[in-house]
């Protein structure tokens, strides 16, 4: 039994070094394919984007006697849909194409991702990308191996690279309080929208929300637009890229006698749903409000009493006086 068992445990050995060996064997590539993942942050449409990367100087030889390493073939984008972009991440792939090597050898190439015209709430890869091809003399020819690293020295190996586009809702609301405040009154205010430098912003933006007939429904960078909201009422700007700043003033209602309070009026846009609130208060606690009817009945009884005293006390006192 003891034999029997040696036995087995011995095949197994031999089969379990025999399986490592064929998982060794390397199998030729002529591309790398990294996948690009597009995340939706916050609240918005993500816009179609094209995500590429570029060689960045020439490739390097790190092991063997090649001279020099040749370039890299032609790099394919990761292509986006307008609104594709998903909380749990949009797919799709980076190809490229690998040269052909004459000599074995480890080449090295550092790659980054194209950032010449940056959308707004878009973030990009901005560290390096090692890639790293090792050339394999196998029975076949040359073979290519590859392995992408997510920086240019000690990073970890890594398939994918993830790009975000973050954005939010801007909301501006309007109260009206106060016993001499008009609630069917319509308040004016003023939005005006500044992005970032060097950023690439859609032409306009779409504005939702409010009753008045004069609100636009949409809003452009650097422009002042006038808005009409009169209490309860609230406009929405929507898909505001991360980074936008904004400002909303209110026209001058003191001449009316309104005293006003805000909150959120300026600010930059950072997070999903963001909120300008006005509150425009009317108060009177002097109202010449004449008789008070509702004090009647109390007056009339308090008449009625003080009418019997004084008639009790002259009874008295004619009693009295007899």
């Amino acid at each position: 039994m003891k034999k029997c068992i040696c036995l087995i445990l011995c095949l197994m050995l031999v089969f379990a070094v025999a399986a490592v060996g064929s998982a060794a064997a390397y199998t030729d590539q002529a591309t790398v394919t990294i996948e690009k993942v597009y995340r939706l942050q916050g609240a918005g449409t993500s816009p179609a984007e094209t995500f590429t990367l570029q060689q960045v100087g020439a490739g390097r030889v790190t092991e063997g006697d090649a001279v020099s390493a040749p370039n890299l073939g032609t790099i394919t984008g990761a292509t986006f849909a307008k609104g594709s972009a998903t909380a749990a991440g949009a797919k799709a792939n980076i190809t490229i194409q690998l040269p052909t090597y004459t000599t074995v050898g480890i080449y090295e190439y550092t790659l980054r991702e194209v950032t010449t015209n940056q959308t707004a709430g878009v973030t990009y890869h901005s560290g390096d990308i090692r890639l790293v091809v090792s050339v394999l003399n196998d029975e076949s020819g040359n073979i290519r191996v590859a392995a992408v690293h997510t920086e240019s020295a000690g990073g970890e190996k890594c398939g994918s690279i993830t790009n975000t586009y973050s954005a939010g809702t801007l909301h501006v609301t309007k109260t009206v309080t106060g016993n001499l405040g008009d609630k069917n009154k319509y308040f004016t205010f003023q939005v005006e929208l500044t992005g970032e430098t060097g950023k690439t912003y859609p032409a306009s933006f779409q504005v939702t929300g409010g009753t008045n007939g004069n609100n636009p429904t949409e809003i452009r960078l650097g422009v002042p637009t006038t808005f009409y909201l009169k209490d309860g009422e609230t406009i929405s700007i929507e898909n505001l890229p991360y980074g936008v700043a904004f400002a909303v003033t209110e026209s001058d209602y003191t001449g009316e006698k309104y005293v006003t309070t805000k909150s959120g009026d300026t600010g930059t846009i950072q997070s999903g749903s963001q909120s300008a609130s006005f509150t425009n208060r009317k108060q009177n606690d002097q109202i010449d409000t004449g008789i008070q009817l509702d004090d009647l009945p109390f007056v009339l009884i308090l008449g009625v009493s003080a009418g019997a005293a004084v008639l009790f006390l002259i009874r008295r006192r004619r009693q009295l006086d007899d």
